[in-house]
């Protein structure tokens, strides 16, 4: 009896053992190219963490014209009134063609790489590029790196962080790694065309920003302030019902990025079918925007908070709509179709972005001060 209990542990950990290494060699991946054994980017984040290779300040944030790079193999320098500094590099459209800049990196750390591009047309051939830094790759991803892969992102002109292909939900993005000093960073074209403004090296940076209901630049004459509870700085903007009605808020946009609109609101009345319609600097850019549905948060946050998050997003997949926006003001249009609405605030976020509402301190003790009472009723 004790012979096959032995032998039955042996075999469990002769198992375990065999998946253990089956595990290591299906995350590591190791390559041959170029003569290199490279790991997945994810075996490497805990020697990364060990290593102490931490992310660099958010502040730190550097632009590289792309045409101030060396090019190769059919990459050329082109004029464009749109481009940050007048000009783009083309000629992406053969395989081997690349960009090599020279970068001086301020700190020590992990750093975030940002592309700033547009395609021929919005059914492009995917980009698929191979980055080296100082020659080598860091991980077996950077071999392999895929742009045009956001299908609800702005198709013709987006700025695209360098993450994970099967990330791109989380937005948690890759980190290339510099000592500080001078540093050579190569794209080499696998496949695809595209026209490259700039690349932007960064450390990692979040961003939320919202602008106040009731401080809209824009509306109809119906529109009216109310106090509400758990409402950012007490107020909401109310009174817009009608069709035709509208509302129009201006956001500043701190940089260039891809950014998804979101409102903080509450629909009290679940007899009614409340739809808007929201532009973005006067365009509607989906079409589905023409009639976004809100729904009943079962309260107008008279008594207590009923406060929910309504994100722009693709009614099928459920994913936000992420829309480049350069730096500067924007200005966000909400027109009824039908049904009641209030509003909080409208803002901006990013893929790594968190939406964290602001209660001052009167919020809050109006807030317990109804969790309190509504505890007793409950007993009645």
């Amino acid at each position: 009896m004790l012979r096959n209990i032995k032998i039955a542990l042996c075999l469990v950990f002769a198992l375990l053992i065999s998946v253990q290494v089956l595990a290591d060699v299906w995350v590591d991946e190791i390559s041959a190219k170029k003569g290199e054994d490279l790991k997945s980017f994810l075996s490497l984040t805990q020697k990364y963490q060990e290593d102490n290779w931490l992310k660099v300040n958010s502040k730190i944030s550097k632009v590289v014209e792309a045409e101030s790079g060396k090019l190769g193999n059919g990459a050329i320098v082109q004029t464009s009134s749109t481009a940050s500094g007048g000009k783009v590099v083309s000629g992406f459209n053969q395989p081997g063609s690349y960009i090599e800049w020279e970068f001086e990196a301020p700190a020590r750390g992990m750093y975030e790489f940002w592309f700033k591009y547009s395609l021929p047309d919005a059914e492009a051939e995917p980009i698929v590029l191979d980055i080296t830094v100082d020659g080598k790759h860091q991980f077996i991803e950077m071999t392999d790196i895929h742009f045009n892969v956001v299908p609800y992102a702005s198709a013709l002109e987006t700025l695209e962080r360098i993450e994970p292909a099967s990330d791109k939900d989380n937005g948690v993005p890759f980190g290339f790694i510099m000592d500080k000093g001078k540093h050579k960073i190569r794209i080499d074209n696998l496949s695809g065309e595209f026209e490259l403004d700039y690349l932007r090296i960064s450390g990692a940076v979040k961003h939320f920003f919202f602008t106040q209901g009731e401080n809209y630049a824009a509306g109809s004459s119906t529109l009216k302030k109310v106090s509400r509870i758990a409402a950012s700085r007490g107020k909401a903007v109310s009174g817009f019902e009608n069709p035709g009605d509208f509302i129009e808020w201006k956001v500043n946009v701190p940089e260039d990025g891809l950014y998804a609109i979101f409102f903080r609101y509450t629909l009290g009345d679940r007899s009614v079918e409340c739809v808007r319609k929201v532009q973005l600097n006067g365009k509607t850019i989906y079409p589905d925007w023409d009639e976004v549905h809100f729904y009943p948060t079962d309260g107008w946050s008279e008594k207590r908070n009923d406060w929910k998050e309504r994100r722009l997003e693709d009614p099928e997949t459920r994913q936000p709509y992420f829309i480049y926006m350069p730096k500067g003001e924007v200005t966000i249009r909400m027109e009824a179709v039908s049904g009641p609405l209030e509003i909080d605030y409208v803002g901006l976020i990013t893929r790594d972005g968190e939406i964290k509402g602001e209660l001052n301190f009167w919020d809050y003790l109006r807030l317990l001060w109804h969790q309190i009472i509504s505890f007793f009723i409950s007993f009645n």
